[in-house]
């Protein structure tokens, strides 16, 4: 049986985002990394996870109220994390975790609690 670190896309301190950065900029790191949604982390050294962004937060907490990315901070539209999985979760678990929660994609912590990878539902579908 696999876990959840070998399907994820692993992910590197510049695909994250801290709270206090700008919606524009969590926008850049979901398009560089190519993910639909960017963790949230306390901060880019340890990546202790605390939320996410996601594509649908931009567009509603955003673009939706005509604000610009660049003046919102992420804090402002960020959701507190509801799921995440261990990197040596079984793949089972990621897959019942994105169904209970109607998740698109999971974020992937270490054993530290910091964001190694995201696992998507996309991703599953091709391992």
């Amino acid at each position: 049986m696999s876990c959840c670190s070998d399907v994820m896309t692993p992910i590197e301190a510049s695909s994250c985002c801290t709270p206090h950065d700008t919606v524009a900029q969590a926008a850049q790191a979901m398009r560089d990394s190519g993910c639909g949604c960017a963790p949230v982390v306390e901060d880019t050294e340890h990546l202790k996870l605390i939320g996410v962004v996601t594509e649908r937060d931009v567009c509603c907490g955003v673009a939706a109220d005509d604000r610009r990315a660049s003046d919102v901070r992420v804090e402002t539209i960020m959701r507190p994390l509801a799921a995440c999985c261990g990197a040596s979760e079984p793949v089972e678990e990621a897959r019942r975790k994105l169904h209970e929660h109607r998740a698109t994609s999971l974020p992937v912590v270490n054993k530290a609690g910091g964001c190694c990878g995201t696992i998507s539902v996309h991703g599953l579908e091709k391992s």
